[in-house]
């Protein structure tokens, strides 16, 4: 019962936040956003998303960030735009380009296309049946092609969300030039004009990593 209650306060908490900081324009002294934070909950950035850890509790299918245009130095995203239909992802990119100060960087992580690709027709059985620590498959289903398919319908997260795209660096960044972000590059693991990347990307094994200027 404690649970449930803390839960409801969390979720009450994140709302109230929401909704002052859209209306009254407060916005607080951090200047940077983790979008779709899930656990990885980072200090000094406004983490945004369905959990009740998130300081700003926010669906993102039906609401777009309360910021101030041209207010914040950083928006990170990872593994998290693939749960958004293709329409939808395009709309929160131009909304992450709006809260973007000038000269502001956004850097998204997400599954590779085309290394699920190759990983699926070379037969990576050591990537696909990889158990967890706790001897769990790390990917769900019988077979390589059962577990290929989580990417595309699958991975249900927080909310009940499940992955609706996969993305190859071409087709994201293609977003975001149609967004108006002024340069748009493929970046390595942990290459970044961001002094805190250690803390912000992870698993290169399966995603590329984009990082774009507005």
């Amino acid at each position: 019962m404690a649970r449930i209650k803390n839960l409801f306060k969390n979720i009450g908490r994140g709302w109230l936040l929401y909704f002052f900081i859209r209306l009254i324009g407060w916005q607080g002294e951090k200047r940077r956003v983790n979008l779709c934070s899930g656990a990885n909950v980072l200090s000094d950035y406004w983490n945004v998303d369905l959990e009740p850890k998130a300081d700003l509790i926010l669906d993102l299918e039906k609401f777009l960030l309360p910021f101030r245009d041209d207010s914040m130095d950083a928006v990170v995203c990872i593994s998290a735009i693939n749960y958004f239909t293709y329409d939808r992802a395009q709309k929160i990119m131009k909304d992450v380009y709006r809260v973007l100060k000038p000269v502001g960087v956004a850097r998204f992580g997400v599954q590779d296309l085309k290394i699920l690709a190759e990983k699926y027709l070379s037969r990576d059985e050591y990537f696909f049946f990889e158990k967890l620590p706790d001897g769990r498959d790390r990917f769900p289903g019988a077979t390589v092609a059962d577990k290929f398919n989580q990417w595309f319908f699958g991975f249900a997260s927080y909310g009940g969300k499940t992955s609706k795209y996969v993305y190859d660096f071409e087709s994201l960044a293609l977003l975001f030039k149609n967004a108006g972000f002024r340069t748009v590059e493929q970046k390595k693991y942990r290459e970044s004009v961001l002094a805190d990347i250690e803390k912000i990307d992870n698993r290169p094994e399966q995603m590329f990593f984009l990082e774009a200027t507005k």
